[in-house]
């Protein structure tokens, strides 16, 4: 099962990665965001579960930084109304 969650993780991270290459997603867009913070913290989930520690400050502030970048959407929403 764990196994399955750091794949999942990793291909969410990988899918933003490639639809923002593609030119479907930009670097501010919700869905590139989320999919970093959830990838993220899936990631985080197995390398904990495996004792993966070197790693594991990484994907810590990965979901930081995707959670900011979340907030930030949010904010940047909320002062357009």
């Amino acid at each position: 099962m764990y196994n399955a969650i750091g794949v999942v993780g990793a291909l969410l991270i990988l899918f933003g990665f490639y639809r923002i290459s593609i030119g479907k997603w930009t670097g501010k867009s919700l869905w590139y965001e989320l999919d970093n913070l959830f990838g993220a913290i899936f990631i985080l989930i197995y390398q904990l579960h495996f004792k993966v520690y070197i790693s594991v400050v990484l994907n810590i502030i990965w979901a930081i930084v995707a959670f900011r970048g979340v907030v930030s959407y949010r904010d940047r929403r909320l002062r357009r109304r």
